[in-house]
């Protein structure tokens, strides 16, 4: 399984919501869920965690990976190389990464990061709502009408 999470808050709503066109309060529904709402989730990851980088042009010629490669929308792409990188081994055979970091495919600032075999610490899990700082954040960043 992996954990598919954002290092900044505005980043992790921008993720979920920059296909949709407006951004109302009922984005934040959960349909599915009866009464269910969409939450924020703070968290921690230990600082050891290996994380192979993917904004580190080595790691990319290292796996003839091209930058376009990392963010394109082919998820059969993405699930290969993805693949190659979670069986990588040590010379002891043990896993040699926890988890990958690249750049968001909406804004390069934000790092995202997929991670297995973690379970990171919960911080805080906070209600979403439009006048939510990350919210505004993001809707800044992408330009998104709020209302």
């Amino acid at each position: 399984m992996l954990l598919y999470l954002s290092a900044e808050a505005g980043g992790a709503v921008g993720e979920v919501f920059a296909d949709l066109g407006r951004w109302s309060p009922e984005m934040f529904d959960v349909p599915f869920l009866p009464g269910g709402e969409r939450a924020l989730e703070g968290y921690e990851i230990p600082a050891e965690t290996p994380l192979l980088d993917l904004d580190d042009a080595k790691h990319l010629l290292d796996r003839g990976l091209r930058p376009t490669q990392v963010i394109e929308r082919n998820r059969p792409a993405t699930q290969a190389w993805a693949l190659k990188i979670f069986d990588e081994r040590d010379a002891d055979g043990s896993r040699r990464w926890r988890g990958v970091r690249w750049w968001s495919y909406h804004r390069p600032q934000w790092r995202i990061l997929g991670l297995w075999g973690v379970t990171p610490s919960n911080v805080a899990v906070e209600a979403l709502v439009l006048d939510h700082p990350a919210v505004h954040d993001a809707a800044r960043a992408l330009s998104k009408p709020l209302g």
